[in-house]
C-alpha cells in the first residue's frame, strides 16, 4: 500500500512540473510525461493486478463504492492524458512528421487538470494511513494536543489559500474546457517560482483536507449511529429482559385465598 502511495506522490509531483510548461520547456514536459506514463503502468499492472482481480468480490458499502469510483476516474483520466499527449507529442510528431492539433491539446489540458483533483482525493482518502505512516517513521508514538490543533490550524491555512489559488489560477473553467489557456509569468526569480508551485500545492491541500475530514466526518456519524443501535432495545431483547425478571422473582407472584378456619 505505501508504495502505492508513494508513486501517487511522485506522479503528483512530476504533474505539477508539467503543469509548469513555459518554465520546463516542451522537449522536458514531454520527458515528465514519458516518465509518469511509466509510473502508471508499474502501479496499475505491477502494484494494482490483485485489486483489479478482486473488483467484484466481497461485500460493498460505500466507503468502498466511494473509492472504487475514484480510483476508475483516476484511471480513465490518466489513460485521456496520456493518449492526448502521445497525440499532441512534437518528439513523436517531429519523428513522424505529424503536427498537432487543437482538440488534442484541449482535451490533454482538461484532463491534466481533472487528474490533479482526483489524484488529491485519491491521497485525501488515504491520508491517514500516510500520516499513520510519517509519524511512525519520525518515531512519534504518543498523541499530543497541541500537535493536532497545530496541524489542523496549518490544513485551514492551506484549504484557505487553495480556494484563492483555485479562484486565481480559473480551476473550475479549466476543469470544464471553458478556459484552458494557462499563463505565469517565470522572470527567473525563485520567489515567481516557488508561488507558482505553491498555489498548486494548496489546491491540492485543498482536495485532500476535505476528503480527509468529509471521511472522518462520516466515520464518526456512522460510529455513532452503530452505538445507538446497540443500546435500543429490539423486540426480542425486550422480551429476553422480561422472561429473565420472571425467573429471578421481580414479577409480582399471584395471591390465591385460602378458606378460613372454623
Amino acid at each position: 500500500m505505501l508504495k502505492k502511495l508513494a508513486i501517487d506522490l511522485i506522479m503528483t509531483v512530476l504533474i505539477l512540473l508539467a503543469f509548469a510548461y513555459q518554465l520546463t520547456g516542451n522537449t522536458v514536459h514531454e520527458l515528465i510525461g514519458f516518465v509518469v506514463l511509466g509510473f502508471f503502468l508499474v502501479h496499475n499492472l505491477a502494484l494494482n493486478g490483485r485489486w483489479y482481480a478482486t473488483l467484484l468480490n466481497g461485500k460493498y458499502n460505500g466507503r468502498r463504492i466511494v473509492s472504487i469510483a475514484v480510483n476508475l476516474l483516476v484511471l480513465a483520466t490518466t489513460l485521456t492524458l496520456v493518449v492526448s499527449g502521445l497525440v499532441n507529442s512534437r518528439l513523436i510528431g517531429g519523428l513522424l512528421g505529424v503536427e498537432g492539433d487543437f482538440l488534442p491539446r484541449e482535451i490533454h489540458t482538461t484532463s491534466a487538470y481533472w487528474f490533479l483533483v482526483l489524484m488529491s482525493i485519491h491521497l485525501g482518502m488515504h491520508w491517514r494511513l500516510i500520516m499513520a505512516e510519517m509519524r511512525k517513521r519520525g518515531g512519534i508514538s504518543a498523541s499530543s494536543r497541541w500537535r493536532t490543533m497545530l496541524s489542523r490550524c496549518a490544513a485551514a491555512l492551506i484549504a484557505a489559500y487553495g480556494v484563492h489559488a483555485s479562484l486565481e489560477r480559473n480551476l473550475y473553467a479549466k476543469l470544464i474546457a471553458y478556459f484552458s489557456f494557462d499563463y505565469w509569468n517565470f522572470d527567473e526569480s525563485v520567489l515567481s517560482i516557488v508561488l507558482y508551485f505553491a498555489q498548486y500545492l494548496a489546491i491540492i491541500g485543498v482536495y485532500v483536507c476535505l476528503t480527509h475530514y468529509v471521511l472522518k466526518w462520516s466515520q464518526k456519524e456512522r460510529s455513532s449511529a452503530s452505538a445507538t443501535m446497540k443500546q435500543r432495545p429490539t423486540p426480542a431483547r425486550r422480551k429476553l429482559t422480561e422472561a429473565l425478571s420472571m425467573t429471578t422473582g421481580d414479577a409480582k407472584p399471584s395471591c390465591r385465598p385460602g378458606r378460613s378456619g372454623q
